[in-house]
């Protein structure tokens, strides 16, 4: 791993998977609704937040993304929304740098095979305690 001229971490994709990243914070997103607590009663809401994650290895490693809360038949759901803030940047097996988006997308693979949100709701709910 190396740090590159604009400061993001440059790393393969096999040093990726052996990263260990450690939970960093998270916190539930503010509700900016314009109805009054009473008009609210009663209405579909949505929670959503934060997370941040870390990781020590030769440079620090930082990922984040927001995340929301779904209900289905099945049950409660917390999963990954929209992809992931990041000082990492993977490099292909040539040594360059995937395209950004690229990138955003193999690292929301990632974070998805990931049981992160176990973490979350003992962070958001340790906040509201």
């Amino acid at each position: 791993m190396n740090m590159n001229n604009m400061g993001l971490v440059q790393a393969t994709l096999e040093e990726l998977l052996n990263l260990s990243m450690q939970h960093f914070f998270s916190a539930v997103d503010l509700e900016l609704s314009d109805l009054s607590i009473n008009q609210r009663c009663g209405t579909v809401t949505v929670l959503t937040g934060y997370t941040e994650w870390m990781a020590r290895a030769e440079l620090l490693i930082t990922i984040g993304w927001d995340w929301c809360v779904m209900a289905r038949e099945q049950g409660i759901f917390w999963q990954r929304d929209e992809l992931p803030r990041t000082n990492i940047q993977l490099l292909n097996k040539y040594g360059q740098a995937i395209v950004w988006e690229d990138n955003l997308r193999i690292l929301a693979t990632w974070v998805d095979s990931h049981i992160w949100q176990t973490d979350v709701v003992r962070a958001v709910s340790a906040d509201n305690n």
